[in-house]
Order: structure tokens, then C-alpha cells, then sequence
């Protein structure tokens, strides 16, 4: 939701300005926002990490064995509903970025 009312935030300030270089730069607001969705992993392993290195919690060796504990016991289908709409944001905010100054040439 907070990407769409970026997306439509700057095709207001593009068209009351007659620039579309804001919608343009409004798609990279919305990479930011994938990319946040998409990186949940890397979140949660640093923050492992960081726990461990601070002696927080113990080395846990057995890496497969915690996979599957994560498996089975997290909300997987939660967490891979919003990688993928996170995927879908680096899409779309990939092409607005790239393109989204073009409507101002026709």
C-alpha cells in the first residue's frame, strides 16, 4: 500500500509540476520497499549473527536441522506472500525508475 501512494504521490507532483522526472524517481521509493520485503533471510541472519557475537545465544552447528525447525514451525506462507509482492515491487519500481520520465515526451 505505502508504494502505490508513493507511485501516486509522484504522478500528482509530475503532472502539477509538468515533470515527470518525480514519478521517475518515485519508482526508486518503491524498489526501496521490494527490497525491504524481499530481504526478510538476510534480516534474520544477521541478526543471528549478531546474537552469537555477542554471545547472546550459542553456535548452533547443525544447520540443517534448524532449517527444518523454521520450516515447520513459521508462517512460510506469510513470509513468501510478501517476498513475492516484494519481487513484484522491484519490478515495478525498476521500470517506473527507468521509464517513468517518458510520458512527459508525448
Amino acid at each position: 500500500m505505502a508504494a502505490l501512494l508513493t507511485l501516486l504521490l509522484g504522478a500528482v507532483l509530475s503532472l502539477e509540476l509538468a515533470d515527470w522526472g518525480w514519478f521517475a524517481r518515485s519508482g526508486a521509493l518503491v524498489v526501496v520497499n521490494g527490497i525491504i520485503l524481499t530481504s526478510h533471510q538476510v534480516i534474520e541472519h544477521m541478526r543471528q549473527l549478531g546474537r552469537v557475537q555477542r554471545g547472546d545465544a550459542m553456535v548452533n552447528r547443525d544447520w540443517a536441522a534448524e532449517e527444518k525447525h523454521h520450516f515447520l514451525h513459521d508462517d512460510h506462507e506469510g513470509r513468501w506472500r510478501s517476498e513475492k509482492c516484494g519481487l513484484y515491487l522491484l519490478i515495478l519500481g525498476t521500470l517506473v525508475w527507468g521509464f517513468g520520465d517518458l510520458p512527459n515526451l508525448l
